[in-house]
């Protein structure tokens, strides 16, 4: 029978519901499955009835439990992650999304109706049959060329192409199905999360500064278990916008090769900085499986994103490659590529530079005096609150028509530290919605 183990700084009730949350996040607690009764729980940690009927109220609030009159407390099957891409009843135009990661969005889209109308009718009808190898070719070509911005030097052979980052970043996962755990930083984007639940592999958080992961805490995971995998987002690490120094990465990189360390290197952002160090793929080829994609960088709706696997796992490359390549749309792959090699993704991509750079210019004013982080081309900021509940703050913002996201949808395990929200600015529809939704926020935190 699952027991929360309750934190005594904590209030009991509060304690109970996010250790119900933590639980669903690491697999203990599944869809469906019910919880201890009112009575009986109360009984076993020694609390009144109400205490728990208040963890299980709050608990149903998040989202995470529901409740049937004669039957009991069951786990939804939505996890608090899940719900940032449910349907919404509520009318678009009511609801300023501040929640969502994506790219700004442009208002019209004339480069996507040229490639289309580029298409000769024989060419356009291939797209709707599987891609040949010789096609395959030609988007890895193109993908090594766009890589090689980052620095990476890598046949077009040893490149993997996925329906998207997360589609990358799974493919790269199952490698490690059947580990005892896969490490990564305590505070971790909500993708890897649903991703190691679907893998049934537990996420064990690594403790991280204004850099991202510590030294420290890599090299204590590491003496854990030899031969681990580590997960890292070294450049504008999603959700809390740190940025790991090349001195950082070279550490990082050192305590890897010292425990025979694998690490799985989430760079979807690398591109967007002007002056990122190199990712940990060069300065440790031999061990960084390197996944990025183009939906941060040039079109969320692509859906197209590289896997590169080291020369250890390379054997295990063809194996990927046919379980991956059936899920990317030919039509997308065409696109891709043909940007890729024409230019039109650099444009896409300096253009996104500049309205990033523009929004921060517009959380730079609205958010003064407060305790945020981000740099000037992170489609995100990371906001740490003043005696204030993350969660609570989310709610009440989404009853005044702003969407953003609370800590706990990130954490891990429970952890110490200052309650946060992450402001997603590149989803707002323009700056003027930005701007209204800050000015919203601020002057909730105000009162």
């Amino acid at each position: 029978m699952w027991l929360p183990q309750l934190d005594p700084a904590q209030a009991v009730y509060l304690s109970i519901a996010d250790e119900i949350a933590r639980a669903i996040r690491q697999g203990q607690l599944r869809p469906g499955e019910r919880l201890p009764t009112h009575r009986l729980l109360a009984d076993l940690l020694g609390v009144n009835v109400s205490t728990v009927t208040r963890a299980y109220r709050e608990a149903a609030r998040r989202r995470l439990v529901d409740g049937e009159t004669g039957r009991g407390t069951f786990v939804l099957a939505r996890s608090a992650e899940a719900a940032l891409f449910a349907f919404d009843s509520r009318p678009a135009a009511d609801l300023i999304d501040l929640s969502t990661n994506t790219p700004p969005r442009e208002a019209r889209d004339s480069e996507l109706v040229t490639a289309i109308a580029a298409l000769s009718s024989g060419e356009a009808a291939t797209l709707l049959h599987y891609h040949t190898p010789g096609d395959w070719l030609v988007h890895r070509s193109a993908a090594a060329n766009w890589l090689g911005q980052r620095g990476i030097s890598v046949e077009p052979s040893a490149i993997v192409v996925c329906a998207g980052a997360q589609h990358a970043m799974d493919t790269a996962l199952s490698l490690f199905e059947g580990h005892e755990g896969i490490a990564a930083e305590a505070l971790s984007y909500p993708g890897l999360k649903a991703i190691a639940r679907h893998r049934r592999l537990t996420l064990e958080p690594l403790a991280m500064d204004a850099e991202g992961v510590t030294p420290a805490a890599f090299e204590a995971a590491c003496r854990h278990a030899s031969g681990r995998a580590v997960v890292l987002s070294p450049t504008l690490q999603n959700p809390t916008t740190a940025s790991m120094s090349l001195a950082r990465r070279e550490r990082i990189v050192a305590i890897a090769r010292r425990h025979d360390a694998i690490i799985v290197e989430e760079d979807v952002y690398g591109l967007l900085p002007t002056d990122a160090p190199p990712p940990l793929a060069v300065l440790a080829p031999e061990r960084v499986c390197y996944v990025t994609g183009l939906s941060k960088t040039v079109a969320p709706g692509l859906r197209i994103g590289y896997l590169m696997l080291p020369s250890r796992l390379r054997e295990r490359l063809a194996e990927a490659e046919h379980r991956t390549s059936w899920y990317v749309s030919p039509l997308a792959a065409t696109i891709a590529a043909r940007w890729l090699s024409d230019g039109t993704a650099q444009k896409r991509l300096a253009r996104q530079r500049r309205e990033l750079a523009a929004r921060h210019e517009i959380v730079r004013e609205r958010l003064a005096g407060l305790d945020w982080h981000g740099g000037p081309y992170c489609p995100h900021v990371w906001l740490n609150l003043q005696r204030r509940r993350a969660d609570e703050l989310a709610e009440r913002a989404r009853a005044r028509g702003v969407a953003i996201v609370p800590r706990s949808v990130f954490a891990i395990a429970r952890m110490a530290g200052p309650e946060a929200v992450r402001i997603s600015i590149g989803a707002a529809a323009n700056r003027k919605q930005l701007a209204l939704g800050l000015a919203i926020l601020t002057s909730m935190l105000a009162d």
